[in-house]
């Protein structure tokens, strides 16, 4: 529906100015889908029955359990911003006994060991695609968001929502609204309800690796919760799109210098140290993955978050800004593709290429593509304060082809070819940082809403950032600013469909504790959004 402007009726100016509001609240009240705050009968989706592989998942990762007690040091890296010509010395804050390497070493190669099998096990249904998520009782209405703005980007890819904590509210929407949005909702609570033992307790950083180890889809956009699309990411998967074509595997960058320990890579299998001028650290909110081909990446990032709060998060990063997961997904990738280098009979590895029987795999290849366009923070300044909204993320297709051109102008050496014609040569990635790149700023994919959580339900909390007030005007002020680089960017007021488009659902909920959230929403948009 699309709300119209104020009515004019001269000579009633209070009435004038109130009536448009109260046509919408009552609009939105009055027209509400069955949405019910009764318990209903939760949708179960249970990809992977029966239950064998989730207890060859967790037994692998017990069995390579690191033998060295948990990581205790308190000294944290500092927050740098990453350059491509950045020249200072990888940090060293993490200072190991060669016991504590030796010990880390083995259990490590113990795993990767098991992958060439292990890896054929990993459930999927082949040639599927979708995005995939995870969320529960924090950040539901996150989700909401997610959904909504997905459709409004016109992305077609089906979504799986993995749910990490659940409620009556979780359930009915599971029920009744999620699927509206061609997306389900998974339990893993209910997947695992007969495993023995049980899995242990998991933090929030770490069901990342199990929403994307759970989902049915063979290739993965995986999205935080927080993020809001802001062009259709549908064509990363089109049919001979670089560069997931040839590599199955995009990662993100952040703004900070990477962090990790030197040790770790001895700890990998004494691996090549990378340069702190290959490329700036992770940034995890968003991974597309191709799990036929990289089922062995999935499987050891697994193990890094498994045993990350004990050891490889704090490895990996040595407390540096973000700390959590952001580093373990593209590490695994760099370190299976570095042992593969090597013959098996010294430490090397040999990777499943089960993957190549794949119809869809034809000129496909194997290896990983981190994005180059560095993030672009934006943020809202109100009353003399900046506040930070988002993260502003690249197109891959576009970065791709800004680095090929870039690359073929300065007549750049091409990536060095394998002896496998199925394996992508990643390494040529970090040979990149003085190129000058000339990406279409417009092509802007992904915003990283990671400063103010784009949670609705949070609207009638002044605290949250979501409504700010000028003290000078008195007028309430937009949520990204200027409207005019919104247009720029996405073609359209990508902010104003956001209002409009989710409190269209808020206030359709039939709960009454988000009647006030439902109001608030409809006199922010009739106070900002609507044609005056």
């Amino acid at each position: 529906m699309v709300i119209g402007s104020s009515p004019n009726l001269s000579g009633l100016k209070y009435i004038a100015l109130i009536l448009p509001l109260l046509f919408t609240v009552i609009y939105f009240y009055h027209h509400r889908p069955a949405i019910l705050a009764e318990e209903s009968t939760r949708l179960r989706l249970l990809p992977h029955e029966p239950n064998d592989f989730w207890v060859e998942f967790f037994a692998r990762l017990e069995a390579a359990r690191p033998h060295s007690p948990p990581l205790t040091f308190k000294e944290k890296v500092d927050a740098l911003n990453w350059v491509p010509d950045f020249d200072r010395a990888r940090p060293e804050i993490w200072k190991p006994n060669p016991k504590e390497v030796s010990d880390l070493s083995k259990s490590h190669a113990a795993f990767i060991k098991t992958l060439p099998e292990f890896a054929r096990h990993l459930p999927y249904d082949a040639d599927t695609t979708g995005i995939v998520t995870t969320a529960g009782k924090g950040n539901f209405g996150q989700v909401i968001t997610l959904l909504v703005m997905t459709r409004q980007s016109g992305s077609k890819l089906p979504i799986q929502i993995v749910i990490d904590s659940s409620s009556v509210w979780i359930d009915n929407l599971c029920a009744n609204l999620v699927p509206h949005y061609n997306a389900a909702c998974i339990y893993l609570e209910d997947i695992w309800a007969h495993l023995n033992p049980h899995p242990p307790k998991f933090d929030r950083f770490q069901w990342k690796f199990l929403a994307m180890v759970t989902s049915t889809f063979q290739n993965i956009l995986f999205l935080d919760a927080d993020i809001i699309i802001a062009n259709n990411p549908d064509k990363i998967f089109a049919p001979g799109a670089e560069p997931f074509q040839s590599t199955g595997f995009i990662a993100w960058p952040d703004f900070w210098v990477p962090s990790g320990s030197k040790y770790f890579y001895q700890i990998a299998g004494s691996i090549p140290v990378p340069q702190l001028t290959d490329r700036a650290s992770s940034e995890s909110g968003m991974i597309v993955l191709d799990k036929a081909r990289h089922a062995d990446t999935l499987l050891l990032a697994s193990y890094y978050n498994y045993h990350g709060p004990t050891h490889y998060m704090a490895i990996l990063s040595q407390h540096g800004p973000g700390e959590g997961d952001k580093e373990t997904f593209l590490q695994a990738a760099y370190v299976l593709q570095e042992l593969a280098k090597r013959p098996v009979e010294h430490g090397g590895y040999r990777p499943p290429m089960e993957w190549t029987k794949l119809p869809s795999a034809q000129g496909q290849k194997k290896g990983f593509y981190d994005v180059k366009k560095m993030p672009k923070a934006h943020g809202r300044s109100a009353n003399g304060k900046w506040r930070g909204m988002f993260m502003k993320q690249m197109d891959p297709v576009e970065d791709w082809r800004a680095l090929q051109q870039a690359a073929k102008e300065a007549k750049h050496p091409a990536p060095i070819d394998t002896h496998s014609p199925f394996l992508f040569d990643s390494s040529w990635l970090s040979t990149v940082g003085n190129l000058t790149l000339k990406q279409d700023q417009k092509k802007m994919m992904f915003f990283h809403h990671n400063g103010v959580k784009p949670d609705f339900s949070d609207v009638v909390n002044s605290k949250t950032g979501l409504v700010e007030m000028d003290e000078k005007t008195g007028k309430l002020l937009r949520l990204w600013g200027d409207p005019k680089w919104i247009i720029e960017t996405t073609g359209k007021d990508l902010e104003k469909i956001l209002w409009l488009s989710t409190m269209e659902v808020w206030c359709r909920l039939d709960e009454d504790e988000f009647d006030d959230v439902c109001g608030r929403m409809s006199e922010i948009y009739e106070a900002v959004y609507a044609e005056k």
